[in-house]
């Protein structure tokens, strides 16, 4: 059946036939085409997609008017370099965003830059100067933990009067504290009859028989039980009320005599001290802090002490130090 009919300014004639299954199928493509297009928001292919399927020609695309505004069609989008206002938070989460790194991640430690730390050592106390000749400065204590090395504590410490001084050249009596590294003496000792609680490694109380002997034979640089030659350390209080060896000059570590004996790390000189703040040579800490070294220090993890300077590339740097 044909059905006619006619409009002012056009004429639209339109036949009723019954399709075939081929015109069916082509049928159904061009109307899953007209969906696509439409849900693309493509107007004007929509418009022409509808003109093929009724089998007329598509009118001029100029006569389609878009869905949206025409500005955001016909005028371009400048890139602003002005200062903009801060944006309106972002709805979308954000689940890349990476976990702050720890600091012991991205800084090395530093055991981790000395040119020899000792094999088999995983706990090193770090004492250093600005230069040769410095009074004062910082004891650190590092451990290794899982395999890195671990800034445990930093304390301010003093010196011997004469300042900081290459090991090797030390002399019994300069005032001086010496640059090395060390094992440190396998006890800790103070005026107190018992050890503080949590310490870890021996302990032996001072007593009027104990001493430090600067004899040259056997004894040289050790603790006696016997009157000899040397420091009566009772006399030192209250600066040995908590005190160990740093290892200098001492067994397991090298000996030469004449270098020196008894550079120990204790508590503070006390006020009217005849050198002040400064030692005979030893380092000075906070008693607090001497005591966190007692609770810290683990005989199975093999101590050790180092002092140096933070000249790099010296000899006495802290970072060239090993053992002997």
């Amino acid at each position: 059946m044909l059905r006619h009919r006619r409009m002012r300014g056009d004429s639209v004639t339109e036949y009723r036939r019954r399709p075939s299954s081929k015109a069916r199928r082509t049928e159904s493509l061009l109307l899953a085409l007209l969906v696509a297009l439409l849900l693309l928001g493509s107007a004007g292919l929509a418009v022409a997609g509808v003109a093929f399927f009724r089998g007329k020609k598509a009118p001029p695309q100029t006569q389609v008017q878009p869905a949206i505004p025409t500005s955001t069609v016909t005028k371009p989008v400048k890139e602003s370099t002005a200062p903009s206002a801060t944006p309106a938070p972002s709805s979308i989460e954000v689940t890349h965003e990476s976990k702050p790194q720890k600091a012991a991640d991205v800084a090395k430690t530093l055991p981790d830059e000395m040119v020899k730390a000792p094999t088999g050592t995983q706990q090193i106390i770090a004492i250093t100067g600005d230069k040769i000749g410095s009074k004062s400065g910082h004891l650190a204590f590092y451990e290794k933990v899982d395999g890195k090395w671990v800034e445990v504590m930093k304390v301010e410490a003093n010196f011997g009067s004469n300042g900081l001084i290459d090991g090797e050249k030390r002399r019994t009596g300069n005032l001086e504290t010496p640059t090395g590294m060390w094992k440190i003496g396998d006890f800790l000792f103070g005026l107190h009859s018992t050890k503080p609680p949590g310490t870890l490694m021996p302990y032996r109380p001072i007593t009027d028989n104990s001493y430090w002997s600067s004899v040259r034979d056997t004894t040289y640089n050790t603790w006696v039980s016997h009157k000899t030659e040397g420091e009566h350390l009772i006399d030192a209080d209250p600066q040995y009320e908590y005190a160990f060896n740093s290892g200098y000059n001492s067994p397991p570590n090298e000996r030469v005599y004449g270098r020196g004996t008894a550079i120990f790390i204790h508590c503070p000189e006390p006020p009217g001290n005849s050198l002040g703040k400064y030692t005979h040579g030893c380092i000075a800490i906070p008693k607090e802090s001497i005591l966190q070294l007692f609770k810290k220090l683990d005989p199975d993890k093999n101590p050790t002490c180092a002092i140096g300077t933070l000249q790099r590339g010296s000899k006495t740097s802290i970072w060239q130090q090993s053992l002997n």
